[in-house]
């Protein structure tokens, strides 16, 4: 006769068939199990965890916390619940939650109620890593959050200076000189810039000049970017990699859309379209041999400050 299994045993096997489940994408059917595996087993963290990992990715913000806090009480050194405990509460803006998880990891964060700010250094971030996946370097204000300080790409949806919420676990890789940088994904735009973004086809036999742009941008706290050579299409496996390694075969430059043919692409973020355009016609009064072909509004600001 068979050995009954164990509690633990039970739990376990139910564990397994919630991650061959979600493995497949089929989530739901995963949170089922991994319910029925907490259930089997009251005092394992392992399927409270998965639970909370889930409602990360679903972006079930209350659901992920009290998930991770369920985890926590049952194994309090567990640091992938303390990390999404911490995404969770940030998602939420629940300051004191958010702190209490940092602070639980390891990292050290002042208690208090109100918004984190912390020097976490510079990332490359994935916007839209289920979709077209595009890297953006960004300022991490906090374990959670980073504020995107390149111009995004009009597709994207997403604007100079808006704040994302970041997940924990490097995607890849970027690299600056010498110095390797994980790539973090995003999980959701966390806070809308008032920064829009205009597009601009220009005409130019001297492209490095459009760094002088660049820095009139900035006196204006705006920024601008000249797409044409600076963003490349990567494969997928080069762009979950190392993108500056020898893959064996090369990644082009984006080209300029077929209506600037020649030009070179600009992306120009600014508050305000006056604004944009007293940059823009700053830079051109300053390079007479330039020429401004085509100009649009590509993604409106999203709020003030």
């Amino acid at each position: 006769m068979p050995k009954p299994r164990s509690a633990r045993e039970r739990a376990e096997l139910l564990n397994e068939y919630g991650h061959r489940l979600g493995a497949r994408g089929e989530d739901e059917r995963a949170l089922s199990f991994y319910a029925q595996a907490a259930q089997a087993d009251p005092a394992w963290a392992a399927p409270w965890f998965n639970i909370g990992l889930l409602h990360k990715y679903f972006g079930d913000w209350d659901q992920s916390l009290l998930a991770n806090r369920e985890a926590l009480s049952r194994e309090p050194g567990h640091q992938g619940a303390c990390w999404n405990l911490g995404i969770a509460a940030t998602a939420l803006r629940d300051w004191r939650s958010a702190r209490e998880a940092w602070q639980r990891y390891g990292l050290p964060i002042e208690p208090g109620d109100g918004p984190l700010q912390a020097d976490c250094g510079l990332a490359p971030v994935r916007l839209d890593p289920d979709g077209r996946g595009e890297v953006v370097w960004c300022d991490r204000i906090d374990p959670a959050r980073a504020r995107i300080r390149n111009v995004p790409l009009p597709d994207s949806g997403h604007r100079y200076a808006d704040i994302v919420l970041n997940d924990g676990a490097p995607n890849g890789s970027r690299r600056i000189g010498e110095r390797e940088y994980p790539v973090f994904d995003q999980l959701q735009l966390w806070q809308a810039s008032p920064y829009a973004t205009f597009e601009a086809w220009i005409e130019t036999a001297e492209p490095d000049t459009l760094a002088a742009l660049a820095q009139r941008a900035h006196r204006d706290h705006g920024q601008a970017q000249d797409w044409t050579d600076s963003v490349r299409h990567l494969c997928r496996a080069c762009s979950l990699g190392d993108a500056d390694a020898d893959a064996g075969h090369d990644h082009p430059p984006l080209q300029a859309s077929a209506d600037g043919a020649g030009a070179r692409w600009v992306g120009l973020a600014a508050r305000e379209e006056a604004g944009a355009r007293a940059i823009l016609d700053d830079w051109l009064h300053a390079h007479p041999a330039a020429r401004l072909l085509q100009w649009r509004l590509a993604v409106p600001a999203g709020a003030a400050d």
